[in-house]
């Protein structure tokens, strides 16, 4: 997780990953907060994701990742006030 995390953070300077641990198999998701995400598409968000996520990992690993849901702060933001 620790190494995700480090590529995450690398791959999108200035970005709060937030990760655990899925169960019952030894799985990683969580969310990715980054500002620069302000007008990019859902689907672009993933792209530039997974470009860097295939481009740092090798398949074992990255078989390991379930979801990575890529938020602003502000969508971050509007989803706790929902809550």
């Amino acid at each position: 997780m620790k190494q995700l995390q480090d590529l995450l953070k690398e791959g999108f300077p200035g970005s709060e990953p937030h990760l655990q641990q899925a169960t019952p198999a030894p799985r990683i998701g969580g969310f990715l907060i980054w500002p620069e995400f302000e007008g990019v598409s859902q689907s672009e968000r993933q792209s530039q994701v997974w470009n860097v996520l295939r481009n740092k990992l090798g398949v074992e690993d990255q078989q390991r990742i379930t979801a990575i849901l890529t938020l602003t702060p502000y969508e971050e933001q509007s989803i706790l006030e929902n809550e």
